[in-house]
């Protein structure tokens, strides 16, 4: 799977895509529960933010094409590292995002497990600063 060109993005599909970081950081925030209605097999559902951010994330090209399953090593990385998402740019921030929105199609749960750790709102907290930094 070859990389296709990834779409630039400015101030304001990053505004739209910060606007999510004080929902995800209230207190008590719930992200999704695990349902197992009778009969069913169980699934997540995610919250009405859950299904917000990931919407956003489409329409402000925060998505990106790209082989995100080679990627994982890369991703695992900048969850545990301490400090590599500190120096994390706004491509890899991007790829990440879509690593865990794509991940969450074959494990369900992923997104709000990372939600709920607190890695998506770091992410956040990382496009803030290098959104201050363009101006």
């Amino acid at each position: 799977m070859a990389d296709t060109p990834v779409p630039e993005v400015g101030p304001e599909q990053i505004d739209a895509v910060l606007a999510f970081l004080p929902v995800f950081t209230q207190p008590g925030i719930s992200f999704g529960e695990w349902r197992a209605p009778e009969g069913q097999m169980p699934y997540y559902a995610d919250s009405r933010e859950v299904r917000d951010f990931v919407a956003a994330l489409y329409k402000h090209r925060f998505v990106v094409s790209f082989d995100w399953p080679s990627w994982q090593d890369e991703a695992k990385r900048l969850m545990n590292e301490p400090g590599a998402l500190a120096e994390a740019d706004l491509l890899t921030l991007r790829k990440l995002l879509t690593t865990h929105v794509r991940a969450d199609r074959f494990n369900e749960g992923h997104l709000g497990s990372v939600l709920e750790s607190g890695h998506v709102a770091a992410i956040l907290r990382r496009l803030q600063v290098i959104r201050e930094g363009m101006g």
